[in-house]
């Protein structure tokens, strides 16, 4: 019996589209960064925790502790009489020690795997390196949302609390008190006599009022947008977490407060080449990512069997195939202002819970 069979057309495939967008855009899709952006934008203040002088200091001082000295608070007697007497009192010194945290990420590129798929090196490559460029954001971004928990406001006295009740050091706003709070946030920042424009990261269910309050305009009630004047810019990130019989949570975090620095290790910031720069074996060199700022990027070549990882794509051959490995890093370091008594003063971050309704 006649048969066109073995014949017919193939499959149609289309070339893959690396991107942006694509079929496969949301298996690479990003987050919200916010805390990572805030902690950039009051990097850059000039009245900021990181001077020019610490944060040369603090990005190269790989291999080295940095300190700084810093003066603690005094609260000094005031008399009313003149007198004779030697005066008394001095300084309490200290020194600030900083902490460096390292992130890292790589890959490897068996470029042989490639002669026989339709998916091309530089497919490979950007796919491998979105993917870590982002995971290691979110990290970035999860030290930062910890960084601020661990050190938020603990100073509650009565005077605050006649704003909200305080609970776990977070002030604690009911749902029917949660537009009236964006009004108290100025009155709260000078009852602690903190100056200037907080910046506000908050979870994205805390935006929502944030977006109501800005586009509100003219209502019975009148337009409310005049209540955020006080406040700097909001950021929002997933790494926010409500918690238990929350709706949404705040950080107010005051101008300056908080700051972020990185370095890289010594060779890849010079610069080394083994092999000859044209065609290095191995090589430390630097590279701008975006979103995590400068990284140290090592590569290397060797040789290696891949006959059982390549099996899949009909190359078992490769019992001494080329493989390159590239591997990305940089130690960064989350600083925020001194306070010589946490317990006792206010700190310019504060938390707060905004409760969900009865």
């Amino acid at each position: 019996m006649a048969s066109f069979a073995q014949t017919l057309k193939q499959n149609v495939r289309t070339r893959y589209r690396r991107g942006p967008g694509g079929l496969d855009s949301l298996e690479l899709r990003g987050s919200n960064f916010g805390a990572l952006s805030l902690y950039r934008k009051q990097t850059a203040s000039p009245t900021g925790a990181i001077t020019g002088e610490l944060k040369t200091a603090l990005e190269n001082s790989f291999g080295r502790v940095v300190q700084a000295p810093v003066i603690d608070y005094i609260n000094p007697t005031i008399g009313n009489t003149r007198t004779c007497a030697v005066q008394v009192g001095g300084l309490n010194s200290k020194l600030v020690t900083f902490e460096f945290f390292t992130l890292s990420f790589g890959f490897p590129i068996i470029r042989s795997q490639f002669i026989n798929n339709e998916l091309g090196e530089q497919d490979y490559i950007y796919r491998m390196f979105e993917a870590r460029r982002l995971a290691a954001m979110t990290l970035l971004d999860q030290k930062c949302v910890d960084h601020l928990e661990l050190s938020k406001n603990q100073y509650f006295p009565a005077p605050i609390l006649a704003y909200f009740p305080e609970a776990n050091d977070a002030l604690q706003v009911s749902d029917a008190e949660r537009l009236d709070y964006y009004n108290f946030i100025q009155s709260i920042l000078e009852t602690m006599d903190l100056t200037g424009t907080p910046d506000v990261l908050a979870n994205p269910m805390s935006m929502a009022d944030v977006r109501k309050i800005q586009g509100q305009g003219t209502t019975d009630e009148g337009d409310l947008s005049y209540v955020l004047d006080g406040v700097g810019s909001f950021f929002s990130s997933n790494r926010v977490i409500a918690g238990a019989g929350n709706r949404a949570v705040q950080y107010l975090v005051g101008n300056g407060a908080v700051g972020i620095v990185s370095r890289i290790d010594p060779d890849c910031d010079r610069g080394v080449a083994h092999g000859g720069a044209e065609n290095p074996v191995r090589e430390w060199t630097k590279q701008d990512v975006p979103g995590l700022g400068t990284m140290g990027l090592y590569y290397r070549q060797d040789c290696s069997d891949e006959s059982a990882t390549s099996a899949a794509v009909q190359l078992q051959g490769l019992t001494r195939t080329s493989v390159e490995s590239m591997e990305w890093s940089a130690d960064y370091c989350l600083v925020k202002v001194y306070t010589s008594d946490e317990a006792g003063r206010f700190f310019p971050i504060i938390k707060v819970e905004q409760k969900l309704a009865a």
